[in-house]
């Protein structure tokens, strides 16, 4: 990658940046000009967790120390069988694989984990805690903290990012591995920089690389953000008492800091057009509807994975194991099937 090129990426990206970010600060301010006897981030802090987080048919809450850094994570299942782990996304924590839970506990011992900085577990201070190497290393440790030498895993948006590296980084922990709405992160950011139209749709990755500005957004008007992210019309999947889940966590002062550092810690100008071979059965879907990936990117995929399948979900958009549950089930069910594991 020569200089001028890197060059005229850092001025694009910074200029976006402040773009999205003017953009971002315009409708702020037209909150206040049309709300002026309103306090915008007067939220309502909830002291007590919604009863859907604490239902014991999702299992339990346990803790667990591995690289440096305390994780929560909710297990079901029979400990004894294979383990089954989920890695979920942005804005997410464990609570977005509720529906994958109680489908898959009675064939595998299934861990859903809340990843450094979101829900209930530790939330290191810095950008850099957020590096993409750390995260690899949260789940490679994890895995074998819970005592497996491999896990089946399932990942989403920013989980799949990470597992994506996982696969690449370190496959002999994996007997499979499912990503919903994703790919790697050198093939998200080769899209970004090569086509207007993920550069489009990635235009929030750009504003959250700001400082304050989008944990401002992000927590206007209770919230609201969330209702209009992940609620469906027409569908009864995802529901109001569900994003409340959301708001619980992502509600507190510095609920969306983390999150966003993720954004902010492993933004690129490059990207690598490495080629693994690992026999690791490897399965990526996305939605129908899908807002912020091209679906352009599975083509690329194939070409950094040779044990790589595509699929795409009908009907569904970006939170697909939330809004498109069954569907989602039996896909992954039906993979594993194939593969007998």
């Amino acid at each position: 990658m020569s200089v001028v090129t890197i060059c005229h990426r850092f001025v694009v990206a910074n200029a976006l940046t402040l773009l999205y970010t003017a953009k971002a600060l315009l409708g702020i301010l037209i909150n206040i000009v049309i709300n002026p006897f309103k306090n915008p981030w007067a939220n309502k802090l909830n002291l007590v967790p919604p009863s859907n987080l604490t239902d014991p048919k999702y299992g339990v809450h346990k803790y667990i120390k591995v690289n440096d850094i305390k994780l929560h994570y909710v297990e079901s299942g029979d400990s004894s069988k294979p383990l089954m782990l989920f890695l979920h996304g942005f804005p997410e924590f464990w609570y977005s694989w509720r529906h994958q839970i109680v489908h898959f506990n009675k064939d595998y011992r299934v861990v859903a984990v809340d990843m450094r900085g979101y829900g209930d577990s530790e939330k290191p201070d810095g950008v850099s805690s957020y590096k993409i190497e750390y995260l690899v290393d949260d789940i490679k440790e994890l895995i074998r903290a819970l005592g497996h030498e491999k896990c089946i895993l399932v990942s989403h948006d920013w989980g799949g990012v990470i597992a994506c590296k996982l696969r690449e980084t370190y496959p002999e922990v994996l007997h499979a591995l499912i990503v919903l709405s994703s790919g790697s992160k050198d093939v998200w950011f080769r899209q970004i920089w090569s086509t207007n139209e993920q550069r489009k749709k990635s235009g929030y990755v750009f504003m959250f690389r700001a400082p304050i500005i989008p944990e401002l957004l992000l927590q206007m008007n209770n919230l609201q953000y969330l209702d209009s992210l992940m609620l469906v019309k027409g569908k009864d999947t995802i529901t109001k008492e569900d994003i409340e889940c959301y708001k619980y966590w992502f509600g507190k002062q510095t609920g969306f800091t983390a999150p966003l550092n993720y954004y902010r810690a492993n933004f690129s100008y490059s990207w690598e057009e490495n080629l693994y071979g690992e026999n690791v059965p490897f399965l990526l879907a996305i939605g129908e509807n899908e807002k912020y990936i091209s679906h352009s990117s599975q083509d690329l995929m194939k070409t950094r994975y040779t044990t790589i399948e595509t699929t795409t979900v009908e009907k569904s958009g970006h939170f697909m194991q939330q809004e498109e549950p069954e569907k989602v089930n039996k896909l992954v069910r039906d993979f594993l099937q194939k593969y007998k594991l």
